[in-house]
């Protein structure tokens, strides 16, 4: 993706907004970042190259622009969205952009509840085999800031992923996604449920044969999701299966293409309750088969 010359309009000054405009600027982009609040422009400290407006609803930023990444708070509802979208002038969010330039496998967790234990859960123990690990997305530390100049070369990125994120993507498509349940939530951003399911969903909609859908067959929306993606479907839930993540008693689970199962106990976990215990399982499904499959495979 070449974005040598390109005018980019950045909405939204926040964490997200400032990785995105460096990442821009760096990759060769005239950037301007779009912003509601004149004070939180004033105290940033980003390079002069960067333009700096107003959101007061005027045109100008638009005009010109070769692409626009809202922030993930940005509705879509949003004017100057609405106003490209008119324009045919494309819109893309900054996971999608940060997969673009993404040179290593890419994990990434999504879910209602439980997405950043499970996100982080995954990062220790996956930095406990080597690494280095990428983890953040929605969790803190943005996506595209594994694609920085001056980042690592990261082995794996693990990143949690929510419903803003996914309604600006087109060619996101981790190698193991993760969906761990679905609640209400978000309804004053999505009409119904069904709405806010489809966004997380979209998590699933680009992947391919070969790739992993870790998916949480005790949450019935979520174990629906196997009919609608072509990646390798494995489970995780509380009774025993012959291929998947499961519970017995006090350990976990993990029987993969192995002739035996692994067990992990839980009797030294510090984390409580029920609610951990999916999440714990979820972890270890989604990095056995990250390790065996794409990160360490050619060394075991």
């Amino acid at each position: 993706m070449n974005l040598d010359g390109r005018k980019v309009l950045v909405i939204g000054a926040g964490r997200t907004g400032q990785s995105t405009a460096r990442f821009l600027l760096g990759r060769g982009a005239r950037v301007c970042l779009l912003d509601r609040h004149r004070e939180a422009l004033d105290r940033l400290t980003l390079p002069t190259a960067v333009e700096l407006r107003v959101d007061d609803g005027d045109d100008g930023p638009l005009r010109g622009a070769d692409l626009i990444v809202p922030s993930p708070g940005i509705a879509r509802t949003h004017p100057v969205l609405q106003r490209a979208a008119a324009r045919g002038v494309p819109v893309m969010s900054e996971i999608e952009l940060a997969y673009r330039f993404l040179s290593c496998p890419l994990l990434a967790v999504t879910g209602t509840n439980g997405k950043s234990t499970t996100t982080t859960l995954l990062g220790r123990m996956l930095e406990a085999n080597g690494g280095p690990v990428f983890v953040g997305g929605n969790l803190g530390t943005p996506l595209i800031d594994a694609v920085q100049a001056d980042a690592p070369a990261f082995q794996v990125a693990v990143a949690e992923i929510s419903s803003f994120q996914l309604e600006w993507v087109q060619s996101f498509r981790p190698q193991i996604a993760v969906l761990l349940n679905l609640t209400p939530d978000h309804l004053d951003r999505y009409a119904t449920v069904a709405d806010y399911g489809t966004a997380k969903a979209t998590l699933l909609a680009r992947q391919e044969t070969g790739d992993i859908a870790v998916l949480n067959r005790d949450d019935p929306w979520v174990w629906e999701q196997r009919s609608r993606t072509r990646a390798t479907c494995i489970s995780f839930g509380r009774d025993p299966v012959e291929f998947g993540g499961f519970l017995d008693g006090d350990t976990l689970v993990y029987w993969g293409p192995e002739p035996q199962p692994r067990s992990f106990p839980l009797a030294r976990v510090k984390l409580q309750g029920a609610h951990n215990r999916e999440n714990m399982l979820a972890a270890v499904t989604a990095a056995s088969m990250l390790l065996r499959r794409f990160v360490w495979a050619d060394a075991e």
